[in-house]
């Protein structure tokens, strides 16, 4: 007789299976918590990076145009107009929607016609921080020609959205323009200087303007005037800027992350008194203005006016230094003109100029000014007033 012995089942016994799972456990818990780890120092990481953009982009923002100040200013228009320590005013020529206008430092033609040109008086506001008005004066380049400078403000108000009392945002102006938002998450804690201002000396060397010192406004209507002297001209001499930002980003996991920088800016225009370079003022010239309707079947889809006129007597005799005619428009009912809508170069002895962007039954004034390389122009020449049919 033969007998058979079972064959043993192969598998796991229960305490392989515990143990394998008390492995699998302890595995599994080092793995979280290097990765809650790891994600930990992601976070703050982005946190850090998020709070140094936030410094940075607003530094650059400042420096870009903070640099420019005094730039197409005329000489009764002060370059700095406010010196606090949360806010600062400026004046500069930016942006012209003139190609090739030697005055703007930018060509931008789809600006916004009211963040262009000169700061009215007639619009004056409140500078940021405070309760004094500017401007007190409308300036001018010539009799009828405004100048193109615009005002431009920088500054720091608190933060009506944060919790924190000291979270504060950066905010730009130009002219009397709605203020748009530059960046968020600044901390100001009580007694900073966000702008430290530096002035110069008869020896060259630079100094800072004591805290206490400030603000200082440029409370005369004219620079150079006569009564801005003494402690008057103190914000005249300016000529640098230190910008000092502590930045924040509220991270849920680690808590707020800080990040502090700061730039120092030039005021290269500052201290520059502006020369005619070109001798004096251009000859005026004398304009004048004809309206053609519309006529769809002639190829003539829209109205439109053309403006003729000679050349200046600077141009090609006299002085002989005219460069450029600027084109003015205004409707009858307005009282001035503002920023030209449009150039030519000189070069010829008779000029034409079509403004296709007219209606029927408006009524429009039309004036022209000769441009010299200093860049200083003409009293404006105006046309009598036409009616578009």
């Amino acid at each position: 007789m033969s007998t058979h012995q079972p064959r043993r089942r192969s598998g796991f016994t229960i305490i392989e299976m515990v143990v394998s799972m008390v492995l699998m456990l302890a595995v599994l818990g080092m793995s979280t918590q290097l990765l809650r780890r790891q994600s930990a120092a992601l976070s703050a990481q982005a946190g850090r990076i998020d709070a140094q953009q936030i410094g940075h982009f607003s530094l650059v923002a400042l420096e870009r145009e903070l640099r420019m100040a005094g730039a197409g200013v005329v000489d009764p228009q002060p370059v700095l107009v406010q010196a606090a320590p949360l806010a600062i005013t400026f004046n500069a020529d930016l942006m012209s929607q003139i190609p090739n206008d030697p005055s703007a430092v930018y060509y931008t033609p789809d600006a916004d016609s009211a963040a262009i040109g000169v700061f009215l008086k007639s619009a004056k506001k409140a500078m940021p921080t405070t309760t004094w008005q500017y401007p007190d004066s409308t300036y001018m380049k010539a009799a009828g020609v405004e100048a193109g400078a615009e005002t431009i403000s920088f500054w720091l108000s608190k933060d009506s959205t944060s919790l924190a009392t000291n979270e504060y945002l950066l905010f730009r102006r130009v002219n009397a323009m709605p203020a748009s938002l530059v960046a968020g998450a600044v901390i100001v804690n009580p007694g900073d200087t966000i702008f430290q201002f530096f002035k110069g000396d008869t020896t060259g060397s630079i100094t800072p303007i004591p805290t206490a010192s400030l603000p200082l406004t440029h409370s005369k209507p004219l620079h150079g005037s006569l009564s801005d002297t003494g402690s008057y001209a103190l914000i005249d001499s300016v000529r640098m800027v230190r910008v000092r930002l502590k930045t924040v980003y509220h991270d849920p996991r680690q808590g707020d992350v800080f990040r502090r920088m700061d730039m120092t800016i030039r005021l290269m225009n500052a201290g520059m008194t502006r020369k005619i370079t070109c001798g004096e003022n251009p000859v005026a010239v004398t304009p004048s203005v004809a309206a053609t309707a519309a006529n769809v079947g002639a190829g003539i889809p829209t109205p439109f006016t053309t403006i003729t006129w000679t050349k200046s007597l600077d141009e090609g005799a006299g002085e002989k230094d005219v460069e450029r005619y600027a084109i003015f428009r205004r409707l009858q009912a307005q009282a001035a003109f503002a920023e030209p809508f449009a150039s030519v170069p000189a070069g010829q002895a008779t000029y034409s100029f079509q403004d296709t962007d007219v209606a029927t039954s408006q009524i429009w004034i039309y004036g022209i000014a000769a441009q010299d390389c200093t860049p200083s122009n003409s009293s404006i020449g105006s046309t009598s007033a036409i009616t578009i049919p």
